[in-house]
């Protein structure tokens, strides 16, 4: 597999397999099935701007195409998955704009505060 953007990108993030198949995966996980260590990992997924600070970061619905990958795992298989895998990573790829996560917290400040006054 390599270091191929779109494979790391299915594999660390939807957690599906250059065969496929469907996994939940972690950091750890995804790293014994490369044989690389965590940090190596990271420093790939960094080089490919696929970094978790850079992609939290956006706002790409990311759990959202996790869930859809997952329960799509429970009918579909191989070629169905990675096509849908393949239309999430140019999504996410044409993701640009960053979160302002200051405004995100004064916006629900102040939804807070009208629930709180009602």
């Amino acid at each position: 597999m390599g270091n191929d953007p779109f494979q790391l990108f299915c594999l660390y993030y939807l957690g599906l397999t250059p065969e496929g198949e469907y996994r939940f995966t972690n950091g750890n996980k995804t790293a014994a099935y490369l044989n690389w260590t965590v940090a190596e990992l990271m420093k790939n997924l960094r080089g490919h701007g696929l970094h978790p600070d850079t992609v939290l970061n956006t706002d790409f619905p990311l759990a959202r195409h996790q869930v859809d990958l997952q329960i799509a795992a429970e009918k579909e298989h191989g070629d169905q998955l990675k096509t849908m895998a393949e239309q999430i990573y140019k999504s996410f790829r044409n993701t640009s704009k960053r979160r302002d996560w200051l405004a995100e917290i004064s916006q629900e400040k102040q939804e807070d505060n009208k629930r709180g006054s009602s």
